[in-house]
């Protein structure tokens, strides 16, 4: 409690003095949500869709999170602004300390004396003769829509020209993921991401295209593992691209990723071959809206790797834990903040489903009663790209439905309820498992408040 309230004190403080001075600005937004989870088959990790050693169900997870997060910008004149993130409470497995946002975790205890305060994001941005400038911790995760991102942190240098004709816009970066050559460590085994991108901005459309370089020169194993001496430098590009429109009532919006390169390994190493990145993943969600109605089709495909035995690395998921990103969430099981199965956010994404990757169609459809109310329902099937050997490629089916109530303008109330008919990829190898499988069904309740 401490450190919060020296948070909040401190942030009292910063603005007191530039009321009086008059010489800063500073503004502060953000939300705190409080949400009970009820999901079947729990494990404490997510949703178990088979039964334990004994052949039993597991049993059934309840339990309260809750997240607060603060947004400060301090504009100290007409060129500097500095932006910050801070979690109060993290209810997402981006934290260092652990999702501290559970209640009654050692971690939210500790959280409740101030000791997991997490200042997640602090940047400068700087307004130049030649275009803005940002440096410091920022967001690494995010681009421009929710596929593939989340709200990780990674402190970069960044430049947007302002040379170029409005609507069009650019932007270059270096990222330190990974600084070894420093204090005490004399070696340059780091690990640095290189971005450029451009894209293209109106009201009703934006088109954005990016290229990534990976520089990783870290120890690692065949498995991606950190090792104790230099055995392999992995090289990996990346081409990202974004597309979102309006037109009338209707809109469509696409994200996809390519990856390629290889991972040379040195002469040390029992490796006979080096491995090459070959890895694809795209959405799109095209839909219309009819009055109050608004009704969409939702598709998504990454691709998986269900040989891990040969050179090629083609699972589109493999950063573990984060899926199909913290950010996308369309569904409340496929995709559920704390199923732990195609997505990472509370609970880390499946290691087996993001190997296997994913092919999903569903529809979607949301109906505003009033103002205040809104209804929604989504159906959706989803398989395997690529299942390990002898294994069956079908997730499942999942219905969702819910309600959401805005008690106040900045005040709302939602319930999700959704169940999975769970398929046969579960079951596991048909040789040597054949497990039995659980149907699951989760019910989420949120109450959520933003300024």
């Amino acid at each position: 409690m401490k450190k919060i309230m020296s948070t909040v004190a401190a942030l009292g403080l910063v603005a007191g003095m530039a009321t009086a001075a008059q010489a800063l600005e500073f503004k502060v937004s953000g939300h705190y949500f409080v949400e009970g989870v009820y999901q079947s088959s729990g494990d404490g990790a997510g949703v178990s869709l088979i039964d334990d050693a004994a052949g039993d169900e597991n049993g059934n997870d309840a339990f309260w999170r809750h997240e607060f997060v603060i947004r400060p910008v301090m504009k100290v004149n007409d060129k500097i602004v500095v932006k910050s993130k801070i979690y109060l409470a993290n209810s997402g497995v981006d934290n260092a300390t652990g999702s501290d946002g559970m209640w009654g975790s050692t971690d939210d205890e500790a959280s409740a004396s101030g000791n997991t305060v997490d200042i997640h994001h602090l940047f400068m941005e700087y307004m130049s003769p030649i275009g803005k400038v940002r440096v410091g911790r920022t967001s690494g995760g995010l681009w421009q829509g929710d596929f593939l991102s989340s709200d990780k942190n990674q402190n970069r240098l960044m430049y947007f020209p302002n040379f170029l004709p409005k609507p069009f816009g650019a932007c270059v970066f270096l990222q330190k993921t990974v600084e070894a050559d420093s204090i005490t460590t004399e070696n340059d085994s780091d690990y640095d991401l290189y971005e450029a991108s451009a894209w293209y901005k109106t009201k009703d459309l934006i088109v954005a295209l990016a290229y990534d370089y990976f520089d990783d020169a870290r120890s690692m194993d065949r498995n991606g593992i950190l090792a104790g001496a230099p055995e392999a430098e992995i090289n990996k590009h990346l081409i990202k691209g974004y597309y979102n429109q309006n037109a009338g009532n209707m809109y469509a919006e696409m994200e996809f990723a390519y990856v390629w390169g290889d991972k040379e390994w040195d002469d040390t190493t029992t490796a006979a071959t080096d491995d090459d990145y070959d890895s694809f993943a795209i959405m799109a969600d095209v839909g219309m809206t009819m009055g109050n109605l608004d009704i969409g089709v939702l598709a998504f495909y990454a691709s998986g790797d269900g040989d891990t035995t040969d050179d090629d690395l083609e699972a589109a998921l493999s950063v573990p834990g984060w899926g199909l990103g913290e950010q996308f969430q369309p569904y409340t099981i496929l995709t559920g903040a704390t199923t732990g199965m195609l997505t990472g956010d509370y609970n880390s994404a499946s290691a087996t489903m993001t190997a296997a990757g994913v092919i999903s169609l569903g529809v979607h459809a949301d109906f505003a009663v009033n103002d205040k109310l809104t209804l929604h329902s989504a159906i959706a099937y989803a398989e395997a790209d690529d299942a390990m050997a002898n294994v069956d490629d079908e997730y499942g089916w999942e219905i969702d439905l819910g309600i959401s109530y805005a008690l106040l303008d900045n005040l709302t109330y939602a319930v999700d309820f959704g169940y999975l008919m769970t398929g046969d990829f579960f079951e596991g190898n048909s040789v040597t498992e054949n497990f039995d499988t659980n149907d699951i069904y989760v019910m989420n309740h949120r109450l959520t408040m933003e300024f």
